[in-house]
């Protein structure tokens, strides 16, 4: 891998893209997970900041990403259709209370952009998601050194990652796994708690 080479998560959502930016990241790759300051401005001063880039918006820009970054790599995390809908379902509702900041400020509408909706269909949801995991796969489909697929939920990680970028395998490190779905009780007292800790810490 070139120095400088751009790296793009294309993975939807729920597809391990938070896991992905730290292993980037753990790899040395300086890498930003939810860079939603793209979506106004898509030569935005981190484009020359961090060299990796993962989750929507990159999942609305990918073609445009790769036509002003030549020689990029493009990572696509990809799980089960069961899988990713029990996931997604999670994030439109109980997700969306832990990340309510970020659904009010972009995630709404990235989640227009994708699915049409805000509310979660999963026939809707299903439908776009494997219309979108297609679409990415016949783009890439003659350029097997900048496109990898990759399942992170079904144990791939670092002997497959770091082969395409060049990149030693880490010895005796896991593969992160970050971003898990968590109870609506463990969302709630974990707001509460961060509620708390900004008013004492005024």
């Amino acid at each position: 891998m070139m120095p400088g080479t751009k790296i793009f998560g294309v993975g939807y959502q729920r597809t391990g893209t938070t896991s992905l930016a730290a292993a980037l990241n753990h790899l040395g790759i300086k890498t930003r997970q939810f860079p939603k300051e793209l979506w106004d401005d898509i030569d935005h001063d981190i484009i020359r900041d961090y060299q990796g880039f993962t989750d929507d918006p990159v999942t609305l820009l990918w073609r445009k990403l790769d036509e002003r970054h030549p020689e990029s790599k493009f990572i696509h995390t990809i799980r089960s259709d069961e899988s990713w809908l029990k996931s997604i379902r999670w994030l439109m509702t109980t997700g969306s209370i832990k990340f309510k900041e970020s659904f009010d400020e972009y995630g709404d509408t990235f989640n227009r952009e994708l699915f049409g909706t805000t509310v979660f269909e999963p026939d809707l949801f299903l439908e776009r998601y494997r219309a979108y995991n297609a679409d990415v796969i016949t783009y890439f489909a003659t350029r097997p050194d900048d496109y990898l697929r990759i399942d992170v939920t079904r144990g791939e990680g670092f002997e497959k990652l770091c082969p395409f970028l060049g990149l030693p395998v880490p010895a005796e490190t896991a593969f992160p796994r970050l971003n898990v779905q968590e109870s609506i009780l463990k969302v709630r007292l974990w707001r509460l708690a961060r509620a708390l800790k900004g008013r004492l810490g005024r």
